[in-house]
């Protein structure tokens, strides 16, 4: 792939995400929620690109609205939990330590129950996580995200957990410290106390050539694809209602164990360090110059002023 092919994906990108933002805001208007409107129209409309001498083109800066739902925004937080978590990860395993990946499910529930069932998700992980005999001996490090599918046919959210767990290799080699499949549905069960057995899945965590573990779990809580539909705009309204409801306050991830310690002697922190600022470390001794768009709300598209371009050296 050229430069100019990529800058076009960097662009084409950021367009969609700001049209999805559009979109939002009319989702906010039909629930009279005009501030969360407006706060979705300005978001991503203005933006920053540093142009390297390579003529590759990273985000450089933005207004954006940090708002849970915003596509603009997930996209970005979606970057950098996955770098937080790869330098979690790299330095856990410089330590010995293998990953597993685990996905914990229950029922699907209805919209009206979905932020109590988040709550009673969070609680039973806690409870997992600090309390069970089994789990604190074979575990020594966690990661877990929320995420969070909307099912139309039956009208019904299904929330789910995404973690990254930390074994020594011994787990794989006693069977005291090894926790099978049927015993983690077992544990869950009990975490959540339900009565029936619950769909969990464990494997080993093998970094593919499009794909890691790191990237799974730190995809969106909610795919923007899955709450705002197309043609639907009432249904999408509906949706973005729950939502918003339901994720409100809510912690979306956490650390703990040795992953924990590892994330703070780093130093990482969502709210301190943007992903954008994380690539400029690294490229900050390279030449650059800065490419100033805006949002053309009439036409729809990002536009370049006419303006001389400052360069850095």
């Amino acid at each position: 792939m050229n430069n100019t092919t990529k800058n076009l994906n960097v662009l084409d990108k950021t367009t969609q995400k700001k049209l999805k933002n559009e979109f939002l805001a009319e989702c906010h208007d039909l629930n009279d929620s005009y501030k969360k409107a407006v706060k979705a129209r300005n978001c991503g409309s203005y933006i920053e690109m540093r142009e390297y001498n390579d003529e590759h083109l990273e985000l450089h800066n933005a207004n954006f609205c940090k708002a849970r739902l915003c596509p603009m925004c997930n996209w970005r937080l979606s970057i950098k939990r996955f770098l937080n978590l790869s330098a979690v990860t790299d330095v856990a395993k410089s330590d010995g330590f293998e990953l597993l990946f685990l996905t914990l499910t229950a029922k699907n529930i209805p919209g009206e129950s979905l932020k109590a069932e988040i709550k009673h998700y969070f609680d039973a992980w806690k409870y997992l996580a600090t309390k069970n005999p089994l789990f604190k001996k074979s575990i020594h490090g966690w990661f877990r995200a929320l995420e969070v599918t909307y099912n139309e046919e039956d009208d019904t959210y299904h929330p789910h957990l995404h973690i990254v767990l930390a074994v020594k290799s011994t787990y794989f080699k006693h069977s005291s410290y090894y926790i099978t499949q049927k015993k983690w549905a077992e544990l869950w069960a009990n975490a959540l106390k339900i009565d029936y057995a619950p769909i969990v899945h464990i494997q080993k965590t093998y970094s593919k050539k499009n794909s890691s573990p790191e990237q799974e779990v730190s995809k969106y809580t909610v795919k923007d694809s899955d709450y705002l539909r197309n043609g639907d705009l009432k249904l999408s309204a509906k949706i973005v209602d729950v939502l918003d409801s339901a994720l409100r306050g809510v912690r979306l991830i956490a650390y703990g164990g040795v992953f924990k310690k590892i994330y703070q002697l780093l130093d990482l922190d969502e709210t301190k360090l943007t992903d954008d600022e994380q690539l400029a470390k690294i490229t900050e001794d390279l030449a650059y110059v800065i490419k100033k768009y805006s949002w053309d709300f009439g036409f729809q598209f990002y536009k370049q002023p006419e303006e001389k371009e400052n360069k850095n050296t």
